[in-house]
C-alpha cells in the first residue's frame, strides 16, 4: 500500500512540475531576448513554452490545432553580400525542412525590419496517428541578419498543426502581427 501511495505522489508531483514549466501569459506580454523585443501573441490561451538567451517559443493548443510562434538566434557564417547570405540561408532552410514530407515550399528575398531577409512559407502533410490527430504542418517564417553580429541571424517562425492545408487568412494575419511587433536593435 505504501508503495502505491509513493507512486501516486510521484506522479502528481511530476504533473505539477510539468504544468509549472509551461507558463500561462497575458496577451501581448513584452519580453527581451538579447536585445530583441518580443511581444507575445495578443490573444488569450497562449503559454510561454520556452525561453532562454537565444530562443523564445509561445504555444496555443485548441481543438482546431496547435499554434507556435517563436524567435530564435542562430549562428551562421559571415557573408560578403546580401545575395550570398540569402542564397546560403535558403539552402540551410531547405536542408532543415527536407526531413518533412513536402507539399509546398516557397522562398522570397525581401526587405523586412530594415534589412534584406529570407521569407519562407511551407505546407507539409503529416500522418495522422493515435497521438497525432492533425494532417498538416503549416509554416511561415523569416531569417534576418542580426544587427550587432555578422555571424548570426534571427529566425522568426509561426506554425501550426491542423487539418487545414496551409495557414488560414486569420492565421496569416496573426503571424504578420507577431512579426511586425518584433523590435530589433538599431543597425550599425
Amino acid at each position: 500500500m505504501n508503495h502505491l501511495i509513493v507512486i501516486i505522489a510521484t506522479t502528481l508531483f511530476c504533473v505539477a512540475v510539468s504544468a509549472r514549466a509551461q507558463t500561462s501569459i497575458k496577451p501581448a506580454s513584452i519580453y527581451d531576448q538579447d536585445g530583441i523585443t518580443v511581444v507575445s501573441p495578443n490573444q488569450p490561451g497562449w503559454i510561454l513554452q520556452k525561453t532562454d538567451k537565444s530562443e523564445m517559443v509561445f504555444e496555443k493548443r485548441g481543438e482546431g490545432g496547435i499554434l507556435n510562434a517563436s524567435v530564435k538566434t542562430i549562428r551562421t557564417k559571415t557573408f560578403e553580400t546580401d545575395k550570398d547570405r540569402l542564397a546560403n540561408w535558403e539552402t540551410l532552410k531547405q536542408e532543415e525542412l527536407s526531413k518533412l514530407k513536402l507539399d509546398s515550399l516557397h522562398f522570397d528575398y525581401m526587405r523586412f525590419k530594415g534589412a534584406m531577409c529570407l521569407r519562407y512559407t511551407g505546407i507539409f502533410p503529416i500522418e495522422k496517428t493515435s497521438s497525432n490527430k492533425f494532417s498538416y504542418f503549416n509554416l511561415k517564417g523569416y531569417l534576418c541578419p542580426r544587427s550587432k553580429d555578422k555571424d548570426s541571424a534571427v529566425q522568426m517562425e509561426f506554425s501550426n498543426y491542423s487539418n487545414t492545408r496551409g495557414l488560414t487568412e486569420y492565421l496569416y494575419s496573426l503571424s504578420d502581427e507577431f512579426f511586425e511587433k518584433l523590435t530589433f536593435p538599431k543597425r550599425q
